[in-house]
């Protein structure tokens, strides 16, 4: 009887720790996503607001703080500027530029 209840509550320890675990995991992707939406959000302002830069023509997309810019730029000194607007937003883990010039 006592090897019993000790299997059951060892189970029941067992499922416990899975379903802690997993909640935590959950908990840290959904944190993990709105930072992200900050993130995005914040550079995107920031390229809108920058007067050397169409910001309606740049892209942002963020994955684990890593932006990854695309779309067009008038010239490569807009192409540049747009990354470096993005380098300098807060949360910011690094920038991958795929912005291309207009032909």
């Amino acid at each position: 009887m006592k090897t019993r209840y000790l299997a059951t509550a060892l189970a029941s320890l067992m499922v416990g720790a899975f379903a802690a675990g997993n909640a935590a995991m959950a908990e840290e992707t959904v944190g993990q996503k709105l930072d992200d939406a900050t993130v995005l959000a914040k550079v995107k302002a920031n390229l809108l607001k920058e007067k050397d830069v169409d910001g309606l023509d740049v892209n942002v997309d963020v994955k684990d703080g890593k932006v990854t810019l695309s779309g067009k730029a008038d010239s490569d000194i807009e192409r540049k500027k747009a990354e470096e607007v993005a380098k300098g937003t807060g949360g910011v883990a690094s920038v991958e530029n795929r912005i291309e010039i207009k032909k």
